[in-house]
Protein backbone atom coordinates (compact mmCIF):
# COMPACT_ATOMS: atom_id res chain seq x y z
CA UNK A 1 0.00 0.00 0.00
CA UNK A 2 1.02 3.62 -0.54
CA UNK A 3 2.47 5.58 2.38
CA UNK A 4 0.94 9.05 2.63
CA UNK A 5 3.43 11.82 3.45
CA UNK A 6 3.42 15.60 3.63
CA UNK A 7 6.66 15.71 1.63
CA UNK A 8 8.10 13.50 -1.09
CA UNK A 9 10.84 11.26 0.32
CA UNK A 10 14.27 10.60 -1.19
CA UNK A 11 16.41 7.71 0.07
CA UNK A 12 20.09 8.63 -0.39
CA UNK A 13 22.42 5.60 -0.30
CA UNK A 14 25.90 7.13 -0.11
CA UNK A 15 28.88 6.13 2.05
CA UNK A 16 30.69 9.48 1.88
CA UNK A 17 29.47 11.67 4.78
CA UNK A 18 30.57 14.84 2.98
CA UNK A 19 28.76 14.04 -0.27
CA UNK A 20 25.70 12.72 1.56
CA UNK A 21 25.46 15.88 3.65
CA UNK A 22 25.83 18.16 0.62
CA UNK A 23 23.27 16.29 -1.48
CA UNK A 24 20.93 16.03 1.51
CA UNK A 25 20.97 19.77 2.15
CA UNK A 26 20.35 20.44 -1.54
CA UNK A 27 17.34 18.10 -1.59
CA UNK A 28 15.93 19.40 1.68
CA UNK A 29 16.24 22.93 0.35
CA UNK A 30 14.14 21.87 -2.62
CA UNK A 31 11.38 20.65 -0.28
CA UNK A 32 12.11 16.92 -0.12
CA UNK A 33 12.34 14.75 2.98
CA UNK A 34 15.69 12.91 2.93
CA UNK A 35 16.59 9.59 4.52
CA UNK A 36 20.20 8.37 4.58
CA UNK A 37 21.92 4.96 4.36
CA UNK A 38 25.71 4.50 4.41
CA UNK A 39 25.69 0.88 3.19
CA UNK A 40 23.89 -1.09 0.52
CA UNK A 41 22.43 -3.49 3.08
CA UNK A 42 20.89 -0.66 5.09
CA UNK A 43 19.62 0.93 1.90
CA UNK A 44 17.80 -2.25 0.89
CA UNK A 45 16.19 -2.47 4.33
CA UNK A 46 15.00 1.15 4.23
CA UNK A 47 13.73 0.82 0.67
CA UNK A 48 11.53 -2.07 1.76
CA UNK A 49 10.35 -0.66 5.10
CA UNK A 50 9.97 3.04 4.27
CA UNK A 51 9.01 2.89 0.57
CA UNK A 52 10.68 6.17 -0.49
CA UNK A 53 9.42 7.96 -3.57
CA UNK A 54 12.80 7.76 -5.30
CA UNK A 55 16.26 6.42 -4.49
CA UNK A 56 19.62 8.04 -5.19
CA UNK A 57 22.26 5.32 -5.15
CA UNK A 58 26.05 5.45 -5.34
CA UNK A 59 27.66 2.72 -7.46
CA UNK A 60 30.57 2.27 -5.03
CA UNK A 61 29.53 1.21 -1.51
CA UNK A 62 31.51 -0.44 1.30
CA UNK A 63 29.54 -3.71 1.49
CA UNK A 64 27.59 -4.32 -1.74
CA UNK A 65 28.08 -2.66 -5.10
CA UNK A 66 25.32 -0.38 -6.35
CA UNK A 67 24.37 -2.76 -9.17
CA UNK A 68 23.53 -5.54 -6.69
CA UNK A 69 21.63 -3.11 -4.47
CA UNK A 70 19.57 -1.97 -7.44
CA UNK A 71 18.78 -5.55 -8.50
CA UNK A 72 17.69 -6.59 -4.99
CA UNK A 73 15.45 -3.56 -4.59
CA UNK A 74 13.82 -4.36 -7.93
CA UNK A 75 13.20 -7.96 -6.80
CA UNK A 76 11.68 -7.04 -3.45
CA UNK A 77 9.93 -3.71 -3.89
CA UNK A 78 6.15 -3.94 -4.16
CA UNK A 79 5.75 -0.59 -5.91
CA UNK A 80 8.24 0.53 -8.54
CA UNK A 81 10.70 3.08 -7.08
CA UNK A 82 12.64 5.17 -9.64
CA UNK A 83 16.41 4.96 -9.04
CA UNK A 84 19.07 7.58 -9.87
CA UNK A 85 22.64 6.25 -9.82
CA UNK A 86 25.67 8.34 -8.91
CA UNK A 87 28.79 7.47 -10.93
CA UNK A 88 32.29 8.87 -11.20
CA UNK A 89 33.15 11.07 -14.17
CA UNK A 90 35.47 8.36 -15.51
CA UNK A 91 32.76 5.67 -15.51
CA UNK A 92 32.67 3.94 -18.90
CA UNK A 93 29.59 3.18 -20.97
CA UNK A 94 29.61 -0.52 -20.03
CA UNK A 95 29.03 0.28 -16.35
CA UNK A 96 26.11 2.49 -17.28
CA UNK A 97 24.63 -0.23 -19.50
CA UNK A 98 24.99 -2.73 -16.65
CA UNK A 99 23.23 -0.35 -14.27
CA UNK A 100 20.32 0.14 -16.64
CA UNK A 101 20.13 -3.64 -17.12
CA UNK A 102 19.56 -4.23 -13.39
CA UNK A 103 16.95 -1.50 -13.07
CA UNK A 104 18.46 1.99 -12.75
CA UNK A 105 16.40 4.74 -14.40
CA UNK A 106 18.89 7.62 -14.57
CA UNK A 107 22.61 8.30 -14.19
CA UNK A 108 24.36 11.38 -12.81
CA UNK A 109 28.13 11.85 -12.87
CA UNK A 110 29.97 13.13 -9.80
CA UNK A 111 30.80 15.90 -9.18
CA UNK A 112 27.29 16.89 -10.22
CA UNK A 113 25.71 20.19 -11.13
CA UNK A 114 23.11 21.19 -8.51
CA UNK A 115 20.53 22.24 -11.07
CA UNK A 116 20.96 19.06 -13.09
CA UNK A 117 20.53 16.83 -10.05
CA UNK A 118 17.37 18.62 -8.93
CA UNK A 119 16.01 18.47 -12.48
CA UNK A 120 16.62 14.71 -12.68
CA UNK A 121 15.07 14.18 -9.26
CA UNK A 122 12.01 16.19 -10.32
CA UNK A 123 11.75 14.11 -13.51
CA UNK A 124 11.84 10.86 -11.53
CA UNK A 125 9.26 12.24 -9.11
CA UNK A 126 6.92 12.78 -12.06
CA UNK A 127 7.45 9.15 -13.07
CA UNK A 128 6.71 8.10 -9.49
CA UNK A 129 3.50 10.13 -9.62
CA UNK A 130 2.35 8.29 -12.74
CA UNK A 131 3.12 4.96 -11.06
CA UNK A 132 1.16 5.91 -7.94
CA UNK A 133 -1.79 6.94 -10.08
CA UNK A 134 -1.77 3.60 -11.90
CA UNK A 135 -1.41 1.79 -8.58
CA UNK A 136 -4.46 3.59 -7.19
CA UNK A 137 -6.50 2.56 -10.20
CA UNK A 138 -5.38 -1.06 -9.91
CA UNK A 139 -6.19 -1.22 -6.20
CA UNK A 140 -9.87 -2.04 -6.27
CA UNK A 141 -11.14 -4.32 -3.52
CA UNK A 142 -9.03 -7.47 -3.35
CA UNK A 143 -7.48 -6.90 -6.79
CA UNK A 144 -4.28 -5.23 -5.55
CA UNK A 145 -1.06 -4.51 -7.34
CA UNK A 146 0.69 -6.98 -5.06
CA UNK A 147 -1.54 -9.79 -6.29
CA UNK A 148 -0.89 -8.89 -9.92
CA UNK A 149 2.85 -8.71 -9.34
CA UNK A 150 2.97 -12.04 -7.53
CA UNK A 151 0.97 -13.71 -10.29
CA UNK A 152 3.43 -12.40 -12.85
CA UNK A 153 6.59 -13.48 -11.01
CA UNK A 154 5.71 -16.57 -8.99
CA UNK A 155 4.60 -20.13 -9.44
CA UNK A 156 1.07 -20.39 -8.05
CA UNK A 157 1.46 -23.85 -6.53
CA UNK A 158 4.77 -23.45 -4.69
CA UNK A 159 5.09 -19.69 -4.19
CA UNK A 160 8.61 -19.79 -5.65
CA UNK A 161 9.67 -17.65 -8.59
CA UNK A 162 8.47 -19.00 -11.92
CA UNK A 163 10.61 -20.05 -14.86
CA UNK A 164 10.01 -16.83 -16.79
CA UNK A 165 11.33 -14.67 -13.96
CA UNK A 166 14.27 -17.02 -13.41
CA UNK A 167 15.36 -16.80 -17.05
CA UNK A 168 15.26 -13.00 -16.91
CA UNK A 169 17.41 -12.94 -13.76
CA UNK A 170 19.76 -15.58 -15.18
CA UNK A 171 20.48 -13.44 -18.24
CA UNK A 172 21.08 -10.33 -16.12
CA UNK A 173 23.40 -12.13 -13.71
CA UNK A 174 25.30 -13.77 -16.55
CA UNK A 175 26.07 -10.36 -18.08
CA UNK A 176 27.28 -9.00 -14.74
CA UNK A 177 29.38 -12.10 -14.10
CA UNK A 178 31.10 -11.75 -17.47
CA UNK A 179 31.70 -8.07 -16.86
CA UNK A 180 33.17 -8.35 -13.34
CA UNK A 181 34.60 -11.89 -13.56
CA UNK A 182 32.79 -13.18 -10.48
CA UNK A 183 31.53 -16.75 -9.90
CA UNK A 184 27.95 -17.67 -10.75
CA UNK A 185 26.71 -21.11 -9.72
CA UNK A 186 23.57 -22.96 -10.73
CA UNK A 187 21.88 -25.90 -9.00
CA UNK A 188 19.24 -28.10 -10.64
CA UNK A 189 17.19 -30.31 -8.31
CA UNK A 190 14.61 -32.99 -9.02
CA UNK A 191 12.32 -34.98 -6.71
CA UNK A 192 13.20 -38.66 -7.07
CA UNK A 193 10.52 -41.03 -8.42
CA UNK A 194 7.96 -38.24 -8.42
CA UNK A 195 5.89 -39.73 -11.23
CA UNK A 196 5.63 -43.03 -9.38
CA UNK A 197 4.60 -41.08 -6.29
CA UNK A 198 1.82 -39.33 -8.22
CA UNK A 199 0.61 -42.64 -9.61
CA UNK A 200 0.49 -44.24 -6.17
CA UNK A 201 -0.91 -41.40 -4.05
CA UNK A 202 -2.56 -39.10 -6.58
CA UNK A 203 -1.80 -35.61 -7.85
CA UNK A 204 -3.13 -33.74 -4.78
CA UNK A 205 -0.55 -35.56 -2.65
CA UNK A 206 2.07 -34.74 -5.28
CA UNK A 207 1.15 -31.06 -5.04
CA UNK A 208 1.54 -31.27 -1.27
CA UNK A 209 5.06 -32.66 -1.69
CA UNK A 210 6.00 -29.87 -4.12
CA UNK A 211 4.75 -27.24 -1.68
CA UNK A 212 6.50 -28.73 1.35
CA UNK A 213 9.81 -29.27 -0.43
CA UNK A 214 9.65 -25.72 -1.79
CA UNK A 215 9.18 -24.31 1.72
CA UNK A 216 12.15 -26.25 3.05
CA UNK A 217 14.45 -25.20 0.21
CA UNK A 218 13.41 -21.57 0.44
CA UNK A 219 14.49 -21.37 4.09
CA UNK A 220 18.07 -22.19 3.07
CA UNK A 221 18.45 -19.38 0.55
CA UNK A 222 20.60 -16.33 1.30
CA UNK A 223 19.87 -12.73 0.43
CA UNK A 224 20.33 -12.46 -3.34
CA UNK A 225 19.93 -16.18 -4.12
CA UNK A 226 17.19 -16.98 -6.62
CA UNK A 227 15.16 -20.19 -6.37
CA UNK A 228 12.45 -21.07 -8.87
CA UNK A 229 10.25 -23.93 -9.94
CA UNK A 230 11.67 -24.83 -13.33
CA UNK A 231 8.90 -27.19 -14.37
CA UNK A 232 7.11 -30.27 -13.03
CA UNK A 233 9.15 -31.59 -10.12
CA UNK A 234 12.30 -29.67 -11.07
CA UNK A 235 13.73 -26.73 -9.14
CA UNK A 236 16.57 -24.40 -10.08
CA UNK A 237 18.74 -22.20 -7.86
CA UNK A 238 20.95 -19.35 -9.08
CA UNK A 239 23.76 -18.34 -6.73
CA UNK A 240 25.53 -15.06 -7.60
CA UNK A 241 29.01 -14.57 -6.11
CA UNK A 242 29.16 -18.26 -5.13
CA UNK A 243 31.94 -20.65 -6.13
CA UNK A 244 31.60 -24.37 -6.84
CA UNK A 245 32.47 -25.35 -3.26
CA UNK A 246 29.77 -23.11 -1.80
CA UNK A 247 27.14 -24.28 -4.28
CA UNK A 248 27.98 -27.96 -3.73
CA UNK A 249 27.80 -27.54 0.05
CA UNK A 250 24.37 -25.93 -0.25
CA UNK A 251 23.12 -28.73 -2.52
CA UNK A 252 24.39 -31.39 -0.11
CA UNK A 253 22.80 -29.59 2.85
CA UNK A 254 19.46 -29.49 1.04
CA UNK A 255 19.77 -33.14 0.06
CA UNK A 256 20.41 -34.23 3.65
CA UNK A 257 17.59 -32.12 5.08
CA UNK A 258 15.08 -33.57 2.64
CA UNK A 259 16.25 -37.13 3.25
CA UNK A 260 16.29 -36.84 7.06
CA UNK A 261 12.99 -35.04 7.51
CA UNK A 262 9.86 -36.98 8.46
CA UNK A 263 7.33 -36.02 5.78
CA UNK A 264 3.99 -36.61 7.48
CA UNK A 265 1.16 -36.37 4.95
CA UNK A 266 -2.32 -35.69 6.43
CA UNK A 267 -3.87 -38.67 4.62
CA UNK A 268 -1.02 -41.00 3.69
CA UNK A 269 1.18 -40.88 6.79
CA UNK A 270 4.97 -40.79 6.71
CA UNK A 271 6.45 -40.50 3.21
CA UNK A 272 10.02 -41.07 2.04
CA UNK A 273 11.18 -38.19 -0.16
CA UNK A 274 14.63 -37.62 -1.65
CA UNK A 275 16.11 -35.19 -4.16
CA UNK A 276 18.89 -35.44 -6.73
CA UNK A 277 21.07 -32.42 -7.52
CA UNK A 278 23.29 -31.20 -10.33
CA UNK A 279 25.72 -28.30 -9.88
CA UNK A 280 27.52 -26.17 -12.48
CA UNK A 281 29.73 -23.08 -12.33
CA UNK A 282 30.48 -20.15 -14.60
CA UNK A 283 33.09 -19.09 -15.68
CA UNK A 284 33.99 -22.39 -17.34
CA UNK A 285 35.58 -23.01 -20.77
CA UNK A 286 32.62 -24.99 -22.07
CA UNK A 287 29.99 -22.44 -20.97
CA UNK A 288 29.52 -19.52 -23.36
CA UNK A 289 25.90 -18.52 -22.72
CA UNK A 290 23.47 -18.29 -19.81
CA UNK A 291 21.43 -21.18 -21.21
CA UNK A 292 24.51 -23.39 -21.26
CA UNK A 293 25.04 -22.85 -17.53
CA UNK A 294 21.60 -24.31 -16.83
CA UNK A 295 22.18 -27.09 -19.38
CA UNK A 296 25.40 -28.11 -17.64
CA UNK A 297 23.67 -28.20 -14.25
CA UNK A 298 20.92 -30.30 -15.84
CA UNK A 299 23.50 -32.73 -17.25
CA UNK A 300 24.99 -33.11 -13.78
CA UNK A 301 21.48 -33.75 -12.42
CA UNK A 302 20.99 -36.47 -15.05
CA UNK A 303 24.28 -38.01 -13.91
CA UNK A 304 23.08 -37.98 -10.29
CA UNK A 305 19.96 -39.90 -11.29
CA UNK A 306 22.00 -42.40 -13.31
CA UNK A 307 24.28 -42.96 -10.33
CA UNK A 308 21.46 -43.98 -8.01
CA UNK A 309 19.56 -40.77 -7.12
CA UNK A 310 19.54 -38.98 -3.75
CA UNK A 311 22.97 -37.54 -4.46
CA UNK A 312 24.80 -34.43 -5.65
CA UNK A 313 26.85 -34.42 -8.86
CA UNK A 314 29.06 -31.60 -10.11
CA UNK A 315 29.26 -30.92 -13.83
CA UNK A 316 32.52 -32.06 -15.41
CA UNK A 317 32.76 -32.62 -19.19
CA UNK A 318 34.52 -35.96 -18.75
CA UNK A 319 31.72 -37.31 -16.54
CA UNK A 320 28.66 -36.47 -18.66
Amino acid sequence: MLIKRDKKMVLLIEDSPTQARYAGLLLEGAGYEVMFAETGTKGIELAESEQPDIIILDVVLPDIDGFSVCRRIRQRSLLYIPILMFTEQRTDIEDKVDGLAVGADEYLNKPFDDREMLARVASLMRIRGVIENLYSRLTDGEQSYQTLRELALTDRLTGLYNRHFFVEELNKQFVLTQRYITPLSCIMADIDFFRDFNTRYGHPAGDWVLQEVSCLMKTQMREGDIIARYGGEEFVVLLPMTDLKGATELAERLRMQVEERVWEHPSHGALQITLSFGVALFPAPEIKTADQLVECADKALYQAKNNGRNRVEVYAPANV
